[in-house]
């Protein structure tokens, strides 16, 4: 019976999966953040280099562009299939996607072996289950062209092989930061899981750490020798000038946000009601200090059961809450940055996970420490289902949000308005950072930002966001009153021919 449950549930889930996938790829409007991101691939299959446009960066082409927090893991391939003749939103977030598909394997392989089949269930529904959606900066599904998802893909790779193959641990290490800078907090909690899964002596484990941290340098260096070759000594100093500001700033010019406003919000960012997420993470955290404590007696009582295999529920679940606190640690200090989901999603999505899957393995163990006669696995199965059915109604607030779209736009409707703007034939066109940043990269031109006087009386594509009748006539009195002529108008969307200034 709790066989066919378990695949029903797997069906359900799958299904929700693909859904979601599906409407990521094909359905979602390109967000300016996607779009921001696909100037480089673009700009490197057109002979300039791994290069933005530079709207954030003085509306000028800049070369390695600080503000282009996407690395190079996820941006290369993109470049690759576009020059193969993808189309470059479709190929992106297909790119994606595989770094997505990957991050379910990984999730389902470690929940596995650390709590069993349910725990595997639970494991690759926890990521769908943090609200990432309503706010300034999202993601919008797992697939957007973004570093979280492929970032978080490689950390959870590295957790799968670290005990065997330290090594390829680093290497995932080193991708996942050269995909995402911040996963360069993950580094600790994986080299502790190292250090306490080894066997042996002090110099044995220090080794085996030593590697993993060496082989995680190797693509860091390496993209920073290519900085320094295709920029120069001086052109790459300012470049990590540029990077400190922007990495320390978090690009950002905000008050200060209340560090309790952010704490309230990872209680409060899931698709669940806030207090039924709370309950859940009460019993979760009462599980996995359970196995850990566990695991400690066994220790010191020289059991010899207690292996690397059955230390590894303990010892990753000391990792990942080690994650979680130096990662949530990290983004509740840092007032200079926004009250965004997407800041902690790669600690959602690798470390939450693991923690849900320990505790389906504790309530076990505590089932079978009790010596009651229900078996450990049916209480695993119960545990698991109640797991998945509280993260089966966060992923239904998923599901049900995956068909909408943003400021009341598809990809399909942002296709038709830059094929209308690319009429006009402009290699520059003038906006503010917002939706009209997709339609002009759509459009095959060149973003730049209203705020730099150097492109004064270049075509400028306003938006209007009051869609009212009263609305509608204000904005059309103002392009009558402000556009020397309008080049194209499309829906809410104007492209105006303005006069120069002074």
């Amino acid at each position: 019976m709790t066989t066919v449950a378990f695949w029903a549930v797997v069906v359900l889930a799958t299904a929700a999966q693909v859904w979601i996938v599906f409407q990521g790829v094909f359905f979602m409007r390109l967000w300016e953040d996607e779009a921001f991101n696909l100037t480089v691939p673009l700009n490197l299959v057109n002979g300039l280099g791994y290069t933005s446009d530079g709207a954030l960066s003085g509306s000028q082409l800049s070369t390695f562009d600080p503000r282009i927090s996407t690395g190079p893991v996820v941006l290369l391939p993109i470049a690759a299939v576009i020059a193969l003749g993808a189309d470059p939103v479709v190929g992106g977030r297909l790119v994606v996607f595989v770094f997505y598909g990957a991050l379910v394997a990984g999730l389902w392989l470690l929940g596995g072996r650390l709590g069993g089949r349910w725990a595997a269930l639970a494991a690759v529904c926890v990521p769908l289950g943090w609200n990432t959606w309503n706010s300034g900066s999202p993601i919008q599904s797992p697939v957007d062209i973004l570093g979280e998802v492929p970032a978080a893909a490689l950390l959870v790779w590295a957790f799968v092989v670290l005990r065997k193959r330290p090594w390829l641990a680093g290497l995932f290490i080193g991708l996942a930061m050269q995909t995402k800078l911040l996963s360069a907090l993950a580094a600790i909690p994986i080299a502790l899981a190292l250090y306490l899964l080894t066997e042996g002596s002090f110099l044995r484990r220090a080794g085996r750490v030593l590697v993993c941290a060496a082989v995680a340098i190797v693509p860091n260096v390496l993209y920073e020798l290519w900085k320094l070759v295709a920029l120069g000594p001086a052109g790459y100093w300012k470049n990590l000038h540029e990077f400190y500001w922007f990495f320390t700033s978090g690009g950002q010019n905000i008050d200060p946000v209340d560090p309790l406003k952010k704490l309230s919000a990872l209680g409060s960012g899931w698709y669940s009601p806030t207090w039924a997420t709370l309950a859940c993470a009460a019993i979760v955290v009462a599980a996995v200090a359970f196995i850990v404590v566990l695991a400690i007696v066994r220790l010191r009582a020289d059991d010899d059961n207690e292996r690397p295999n059955n230390r590894e529920p303990a010892v990753f679940a000391i990792a990942a809450v080690l994650g979680l606190i130096i990662w949530f640690g990290w983004w509740l200090t840092s007032t200079h940055t926004p009250n965004w989901p997407r800041y902690p999603a790669i600690a959602m999505y690798v470390f939450v996970p693991i923690i849900v899957a320990v505790a389906i393995r504790a309530l076990s163990e505590l089932w079978r420490a009790k010596s009651w006669r229900v078996p450990g696995q049916v209480v695993s199965a119960l545990a698991g289902a109640v797991v998945v059915v509280t993260l089966g109604v966060q992923t239904w607030g998923h599901v049900q949000i995956a068909d909408e779209s943003r400021f009341g736009e598809t990809l399909a409707d942002q296709r038709a308005i830059a094929a209308d703007i690319s009429q006009a034939d402009l290699d520059v066109i003038v906006t503010s950072w917002g939706p009209n940043v997709s339609l002009i990269v759509l459009a095959g031109s060149r973003v730049v930002l209203d705020d730099v006087p150097k492109w004064d009386g270049t075509p400028e594509l306003w938006r209007n966001w009051d869609s009212s009748a009263e609305g509608k006539k204000e904005f059309a009195e103002k392009l009558r009153s402000d556009c020397d002529d309008v080049l194209t108008r499309e829906r809410q969307y104007a492209l105006c021919a303005l006069p120069t200034k002074g």
